[in-house]
């Protein structure tokens, strides 16, 4: 496995590492409408100390082969614009996807683009087997996203994540090796 987080480019963004200057964006964008709301692991409120932690840890959690991290920036101006993340299991040859856009530039597709990027990265580069995610039910948006990038619903886990004291519908989507390949 490289041991350098990489740098990916779509037609519209480029997915890299946070540097330590952008905590401050980070934190303002994490505490943004529905990022803490409709993830699984990220608090509220998202503090700068949690932010500058996160981009301190990111490069060591991927060389341990824990976690791919990247922040979504608009290719034109740099602007970061949310984060992406492959949640990997070398045991399994499993990616586990996971991401948000800030607010202010959702439903323009940029989820789909990113989310894109890395799971083919994860096939490519990493050799993984399984690529899926999972998004509360009433979550219609993430799960579109899902479909979007050819993964496939495999059901619903019902009431088996508990988020600020209610019990949340899990849907889970994914695709393997073989169904990516195939769409190349």
């Amino acid at each position: 496995m490289p041991t350098e987080l990489p740098h990916l480019s779509t037609p519209r963004l480029l997915l890299r590492a946070l540097e330590m200057h952008q905590a401050e964006v980070l934190f303002s964008l994490a505490n943004g409408p529905k990022i803490a709301d409709n993830t699984a692991n990220i608090p509220s409120p998202y503090t700068l100390e949690t932010a500058q932690d996160f981009i301190a840890g990111a490069a060591q959690k991927y060389r341990t082969g824990e976690l791919l991290t990247l922040g979504m920036h608009v290719r034109e101006s740099g602007e970061l614009i949310g984060m992406v993340s492959l949640r990997l299991n070398a045991r399994h040859h499993y990616g586990h996807l996971g991401g948000w856009v800030a607010a202010h530039c959702r439903n323009q597709g940029y989820a789909a683009e990113a989310a894109s990027a890395v799971m083919d990265f994860g096939f490519s580069e990493l050799g993984l087997q399984r690529v899926g995610s999972q998004c509360f039910g009433r979550n219609k948006e993430s799960a579109r996203v899902m479909e979007k990038i050819g993964l496939r619903y495999e059901g619903c886990m019902r009431q088996a994540f508990l988020k600020n004291g209610v019990y949340e519908d899990l849907l889970g989507f994914a695709t393997v090796r073989d169904d990516w390949e195939r769409r190349l």
